[in-house]
């Protein structure tokens, strides 16, 4: 990474951090680690972490990224932990309270991933989302200027945590190359709304509707999976997403 890339990124972190009111630092011990395995469970309001303590000090350990976003008085607010891969960086799994939300600390944490893999000669982060999560997909298309990779039918089987359960566990593959135009604009400002005729609706909140009609959040499902699967294997791309929500496709 050059100098003048090095210096935006870390400016871009810097500025990201100190509006969300947040320090983000590597998380190194085992006490560290279980805090935050702690907060995973919370997120993910199930019985067990969905990636115990143990796992992310081993993480940590071997050089993949484990680092937690804590307020001035020293509160653990969000947890990011990305793996090693052969395309870069794989980033598992970002969670923050609800405490932390709604402030920034999202994109806080996600540039800080990126000053960290450019820092290392990675130029590329993955990870996975639930295409009928849209706020995540308005956040990963448009906040941070990520691109749909591949469309992942059941991706990781049946979960039982508190956000997934009850549903078949379809995932977006995200590819985020962190030198695009894409990905350097939206780190200035957000992207703007796209719009096309070639449109899928997502519905306004699935894990609201999951608790309130189940029945109806696995139709959204199904839907959306006819409606995406096809046209990526047609040679479609998704574009982002319209004013009203729902993913354009080219």
């Amino acid at each position: 990474m050059s100098v003048s890339t090095s210096t935006a990124t870390e400016t871009v972190v810097q500025r990201a951090c100190a509006l969300a009111g947040v320090t983000v630092l590597e998380m190194r011990t085992p006490a560290e680690t279980e805090r935050g395995a702690a907060l995973l469970r919370e997120v993910w309001r199930s019985s067990e972490s969905p990636v115990p303590s143990n796992l992310l000090r081993t993480v940590q350990h071997t050089g993949g990224y484990v680092f937690g976003a804590y307020d001035d008085g020293g509160a653990l607010l969000g947890v990011a932990m990305g793996l090693l891969s052969t395309d870069g960086l794989h980033s598992h799994i970002t969670g923050v309270v609800p405490a932390g939300q709604r402030r920034g600390l999202g994109f806080a944490l996600k540039q800080h991933q990126r000053w960290w893999a450019l820092d290392r000669g990675l130029a590329t982060i993955t990870w996975t989302c639930d295409p009928l999560v849209r706020r995540n997909l308005a956040f990963n298309l448009h906040a941070l200027g990520a691109d749909v990779h591949a469309y992942l039918p059941d991706h990781y089987g049946a979960m039982t945590d508190g956000v997934n359960a009850g549903d078949e566990s379809d995932r977006f593959e995200l590819h985020w190359d962190l030198l695009s135009d894409r990905a350097v604009q939206a780190a200035q400002g957000r992207l703007a709304w796209v719009a096309g005729e070639r449109t899928v609706p997502l519905p306004e909140d699935i894990e609201a509707l999951r608790l309130k009609d189940p029945a109806l959040a696995r139709a959204w499902r199904f839907r959306v999976r006819e409606g995406v699967v096809p046209a990526l294997a047609d040679g479609a791309v998704v574009l982002g997403l319209d004013p009203e929500g729902a993913l354009v496709l080219s």
